[in-house]
């Protein structure tokens, strides 16, 4: 029954299309009320066969011829909404909607009706190109007074936001109708050049820039399926001429090595440098967006790109310097002007490098060396945030879309350019504070009393300081984070890495692994969603790096998992589960073992004393140190890991050299034959076999400590001892007397009376 009534309740309510006429759309004034809830209510069920629909379209039709301009606006917008959901009642009414909605766009009307009449004809031309009929009746004829109309409007630019929508129509309508625009090429031509000439005064408006530059990058199919190719070809040509001029202008004062052809000679611009210098900016801006766009275009047919002359003003860009000058007389104005123009060469070479990188993907390697090198030389100098940010995102996409890095040169100052980026993540703490637990062989010991008690700084003490140092202050310290995170990523990928760095990255981000949990998102970055995706980041590559192959573990996975399971936030578990799924794979293979030679587990060094030379001369060359403190009591040693007989102590915590960090040791079971110093202790702890270290107890907030535990076969050859090991404890009845020993017992085992 109550199906029924149901059914019965819905043959009662009225159709749709009725509720609206009468009650949303009954006079015009309403018609401009309502009109969200009457696009909101349309769906493609109400324009289904029903006495309704002509009622609807007659309705549509009074309220665009309306004198009203809001009513007018109502109409094409209903009108538009109706054609979405039904082609048939759009091509029936079409012929009605053209003639009015056409002279609109010759009128002066609000921006509001005049993009409302651009997008309803924009629809029907475009959506109507499988419909023969109405392509020979409506579309030939109107097409091109459309496109007439359109190059009226973006002219004008009474509105910025229909100049935009015009050149964005017309970027569509061209590769749909190319042949009944070829009347109009050079029209158009001169419209797009118009906007990619350059501002003075102002950097041209980003919207209106790329509008007129995917114009520009379409016009080559009014040359039809032949011609199309060589006006493609001779796009690019005249765009590297324009860009060429562009940037030569900007180094007037600089020597002339590796230049374009004397073909392509600066253009000598008469007047004050303030002026033709931000011009030729602009230009240089306009045409890397021009070479881009043509790059990302389609062609009819296959065209052969000229890589040669691309990477030649690509490695150009990137390879201004601020150094050397030309001989003779030189302005001072026009010099400082042109170094300064320097971050928007680098700009401009980074987006067209990223371009032609995944545009040309492996025809880029036999320059991809060359590419590397400039960059790499970029990011060892002292640059800011944004521009390292620019040439982090060349190398990503260098090494995402082209074939890997061959050399080990490359590879390795590549990882050691990146890394300075991570570290600012690592926990410090300010060196000028001084605790009071300080050793009695501390400088401070020949002063005074009065002056240690003004000189003592007390344990905890940043925990009252009102302003506190943020790591990533700015949005751009925050994007180069990731973006060197990236990087490193795909370097560690490498084959050809050397051991040494690959080592320094990988403890590194271990660290950070350990820290990030332990820092308020609010001290990374103001932007509080940073913390987040950092990392996510860091435990993706931990990850990867920790479970190997499909062959062999990493002795840093049981830290990963570790770390997973500590965290337990939502990216976190989703990044572990992959973790879980290697761990598995390699405790329970599916398949038979390899008929080769393993390759070595413990090739990862994580402790001090495993470190070779390369490894301290890349960790001190990066500012990387280790900074170790005396444990004070027994009752201390509750996060710290308990040395057996005759091992040593061996910190690898990462911090800054400039700030002191927190105190963290980690022993190794076995003695190692090249430590000097051994650390001697009553207290031997079992040692643990497990795959997975136990779970470690909370760190401090300040510190990173990573407490493994690793075989003495491991050490290599060439392992320095440790700069300092834990102290060594004295028990409080060692002065005691030990008992002798009868030989001459016939027991093997005899008790003195103090149960010895």
């Amino acid at each position: 029954m109550q199906v029924i009534e149901k059914k019965l309740a819905f043959m009662d309510a009225p159709h749709p299309l009725k509720a609206l006429l009468q009650l949303q759309l009954a006079s015009d004034s309403y018609a401009v009320l309502h009109l969200p809830y009457v696009l909101a209510s349309l769906t493609s069920t109400c324009f289904l066969p029903s006495p309704h629909t002509q009622k609807w379209t007659t309705r549509i039709h009074s309220l665009i011829h309306s004198k009203d301009p809001g009513a007018r606006w109502a109409g094409l917008c209903i009108a538009y909404q109706t054609s979405l959901f039904s082609k048939s009642i759009m091509i029936e009414c079409a012929q009605n909607w053209l003639g009015v909605a056409l002279p609109i766009l010759s009128r002066n009307e609000p921006a509001a009706t005049l993009k409302a009449s651009i997008r309803l004809l924009s629809h029907i031309f475009i959506s109507t190109t499988d419909v023969p009929e109405f392509q020979r009746q409506l579309a030939m004829p109107n097409v091109p007074k459309f496109s007439l109309a359109l190059m009226t409007l973006a002219e004008k630019l009474d509105g910025l936001e229909v100049g935009i929508f015009s050149l964005a129509v017309l970027t569509r309508l061209i590769p749909l109708y190319p042949s009944l625009h070829r009347a109009q090429h050079a029209g158009l031509q001169s419209l797009s050049l118009k906007f990619l000439n350059g501002a003075v005064h102002s950097p041209t408006d980003p919207g209106l820039l790329e509008a007129a530059s995917r114009l520009y990058s379409v016009l080559y199919f009014t040359g039809g399926k032949v011609g199309a190719v060589n006006l493609w070809r001779k796009s690019v040509d005249e765009t590297l001429a324009f860009v060429w001029s562009a940037f030569l202008s900007l180094r007037t004062t600089f020597p002339n090595e590796g230049r374009s052809p004397a073909s392509n000679q600066p253009e000598q611009l008469a007047g004050d440098p303030t002026v033709w210098i931000p011009l030729n900016i602009d230009r240089l801006r306009c045409g890397v967006v021009i070479l881009s766009d043509l790059m990302r275009s389609t062609t009819p047919r296959p065209v052969q790109l000229p890589i040669g002359a691309l990477v030649k003003f690509t490695t150009q860009l990137l390879s201004s310097t601020a150094d050397g000058r030309v001989d003779g007389h030189v302005d001072a104005t026009v010099r400082v002007m042109e170094v300064s123009a320097l971050s928007s060469i680098w700009k401009r070479g980074c987006e067209l490098l990223i371009c032609l990188a995944k545009c040309a993907r492996h025809h880029l390697t036999p320059s991809q060396t060359r590419l590397i090198t400039y960059i790499i030389y970029h990011l060892e100098q002292s640059i800011t945030p944004s521009e390292r940010f620019q040439f982090l995102n060349a190398v990503e996409a260098v090494l995402t879309h082209c074939q890997p890095l061959h050399s080990a040169l490359l590879s390795t100052r590549l990882a050691k350019s990146i890394l300075p980026s991570l570290t600012v993540v690592l926990a410090t703490q300010p060196a000028e504070v001084q605790h009071s637990d300080e050793p009695a062989g501390s400088s401070s010991a020949g002063k005074n009393k009065k002056s240690k008690k003004r000189a003592r700084g007390y344990e905890g003490d940043e925990v009252f300081k009102v302003t506190r140092e943020i790591i990533c202050q700015t949005r751009e310290d925050g994007l180069v984070l990731l973006a060197a995170l990236n990087g490193i990523q795909l370097v560690l990928r490498s084959p050809h890495l050397a051991p040494a760095v690959h080592s320094i990255a990988t403890r590194v981000l271990l660290s950070m692994l350990l820290v990030l949990p332990q820092t308020s998102p609010a001290s990374l970055s103001p932007d509080l969603t940073l913390h987040g995706r950092v990392l996510a980041k860091v435990h993706e590559i931990c990850a990867e790096l920790g479970t190997g192959t499909t062959n062999v573990m990493s002795k840093s996975l049981g830290l990963v998992i570790q770390a997973s399971i500590v965290d337990g936030s939502e990216h976190v578990l989703r990044s572990s589960e992959g973790v879980r799924q290697k761990l598995d794979l390699l405790l329970h293979p599916r398949v038979p073992p390899l008929i080769r030679s393993l390759p070595h587990v413990e090739s990862l060094s994580l402790f001090r004393a495993e470190e070779s030379l390369d490894e301290i001369e890349a960790r001190e060359a990066l500012g990387l140190g280790v900074v170790e403190q005396h444990l004070k009591a027994l009752d201390s040693t509750e996060n710290v890991a308990i040395a057996p007989p005759n091992s040593e102590a061996m910190n690898v915590q990462l911090s800054p050299t400039s700030a002191s960090a927190s105190e963290g040791t980690s022993i190794s079971n076995k003695p190692s034959p090249t430590a000097q110093t051994i650390l001697k202790s009553k207290f031997a702890g079992p040692t643990s076999t497990s795959l997975l270290p136990p779970p470690p107890s909370p760190l401090p907030s300040s510190s990173l400590t990573l407490s493994l535990t690793t075989s003495s076969s491991i050490v290599p050859a060439t392992v320095q001892p440790a700069s300092a090991v834990a102290p060594m404890y004295e028990d409080e009845d060692e002065e005691d007397e030990v008992p002798t020993i009868d030989m001459s017992s016939d027991s093997e085992i005899d008790f003195d009376q103090n149960g010895v």
